[in-house]
């Protein structure tokens, strides 16, 4: 009996040891969000539809001009992702470097290139459009 209680700890102890150390999960940015971002005292407003397959995220980014294809990455909670935009004519590349916090939202820095303008964003999900309330299955009569 003396034997086995070493025994057992040394086989159960890798697997506490990778219980201890495993990460959590990654944040699952499937959803679509409400951005809203200032660079140099110019305010922006997007609707993002983002789709998250592994580390990778893709989709699209929306403004009152224009829809904008969104590629970009996911590590742990840091989130990064890009698309084109356009100011007074000139082509630019808005580049997004956030951190995801515990309640859900998405904040962090804005990068404006080729102007090398900095901004800061902040982005929370859209709740999704609550189902309409549907008829009782069973009519209700009232005799008088």
């Amino acid at each position: 009996m003396t034997l086995l209680l070493p025994n057992l700890v040394l086989r159960l102890l890798p697997l506490a040891l990778v219980s201890a150390f495993a990460t959590a999960p990654a944040p699952d940015l499937n959803a679509t969000w409400s951005l809203n971002g200032s660079v140099e005292g110019v305010t922006f407003a997007e609707t993002c539809a983002l789709t998250q397959t592994d580390a990778q995220l893709s989709g699209s980014c929306k403004d009152d001009l224009a829809t904008r294809v969104v590629t970009g990455t996911v590590a742990d909670k840091a989130v990064t992702f890009s698309h084109a935009s356009e100011y007074q004519g000139q082509a630019l590349t808005l580049n997004f470097a956030g951190h995801l916090d515990d309640a859900g939202a998405l904040s962090g820095s804005v990068d404006v290139q080729p102007l090398g303008y900095q901004g800061t964003f902040t982005a929370t999900k859209t709740p999704p459009a609550a189902a309409p309330a549907s008829a009782s299955a069973t009519p209700s009569s009232s005799k008088l």
